[in-house]
């Protein structure tokens, strides 16, 4: 039977858990926090843009990042799952991979996916559900899925 492998991921912390049919036989084996993400959802950091001067005269503007702070942090954040997910999969942590991701984060996580863990993955919900149990998470998932 293979191991499956379900994570549950939002901006603020990806709950990982070995999966089974039966809600009694799941356990959470890891839990990644982004220290971040809560800070970034509420009260974003007011840091003073980078400023130039002006290619003729003395006045100055601000400059845009191209990326924005909250979006070098969930993708840092994804990068990290990505990282634990890359080990845990290479070492036969697990076959199977179900992902239920907030819909902003689920995109980013492909991004820093490899081309075998992205064949493993056998489901994915878009779902901010990582605040609930472990088995009411079990209860939204298919059961095909957790074979």
């Amino acid at each position: 039977m293979p191991n499956t492998m379900v994570v549950v991921t939002d901006s603020v912390r990806a709950r990982c858990f070995e999966a089974a049919a039966k809600p009694a036989a799941w356990t959470e084996v890891a839990c990644l926090v982004n220290p971040d993400g809560r800070a970034l959802g509420r009260d974003a950091p007011t840091d003073r843009l980078p400023r130039t001067n002006e290619s003729a005269g003395p006045s100055r503007h601000a400059i845009e990042p191209h990326t924005s702070l909250p979006g070098k942090s969930l993708d840092a954040f994804a990068r990290t799952i990505g990282e634990t997910l890359e080990h845990d999969h290479r070492t036969g942590r697990f076959e199977r991979l179900v992902l239920v991701a907030a819909p902003h984060l689920l995109g980013v996580l492909h991004t820093h996916f490899s081309k075998s863990l992205r064949a493993s993955i056998v489901g994915e919900l878009k779902l901010d559900i990582a605040g609930l149990t472990a088995d009411e998470i079990h209860a939204r998932l298919p059961r095909e899925w957790l074979r």
